[in-house]
């Protein structure tokens, strides 16, 4: 993380190192030495507004980096069993069994599943019932604002914090 780019005070970010450091994780003298005191509200706050823009910015990158190495390891296994697929048919047409070489030995395991041919036809004591119950608090926020009770369900307001 580059201090100059933000001007980040070296105290906060040392802060915010050990905050780093401890998995997230803040004891009570972190806590009181991140405190912002009434006098201090507009330097810190600037400091602080620019350590989290910086930080947002590298869970973003993080985020694109991940999104990238989940696309190669998708390529990869599609890969895998192209690769496999080829060479299972490939010994199956030459009635191949098993294949040795100094470090590799290839060959068949035998497996067994089951297809359902027509799930009408299994039996009760073979089905499983799962029931799901979801809750659309959209639907629930527009009832509420359109002046209904919903029993069990309040709107409440909230202040985020905002950082452009």
């Amino acid at each position: 993380m580059s201090n100059s780019i933000f001007n980040i005070g070296k105290e906060l970010q040392l802060i915010i190192n050990e905050i780093i450091k401890s998995g997230g994780e803040v004891n009570e003298e972190t806590e009181n030495a991140l405190t912002i005191k009434e006098g201090e509200l507009q330097n810190k706050s600037q400091s602080y507004g620019y350590l989290i823009k910086s930080m947002e910015y590298e869970v973003n990158t993080i985020d694109s980096e991940i999104n990238r190495l989940e696309g190669l390891k998708r390529v990869r296994n599609n890969t895998i069993k192209r690769l496999k697929t080829v060479l299972s048919d490939s010994m199956q047409q030459f009635e191949v069994e098993e294949l040795k070489t100094a470090t590799l030995k290839i060959n068949f395991r035998k497996s067994q599943t089951v297809e359902i041919l027509d799930e009408d036809l299994i039996p009760k004591e073979f089905k499983t019932v799962k029931v799901t119950t979801s809750i659309s608090k959209a639907e629930i926020k527009k009832a509420i604002k359109n002046g209904e009770l919903v029993v069990g369900a309040d709107l409440i307001d909230h202040k985020n914090i905002q950082i452009k």
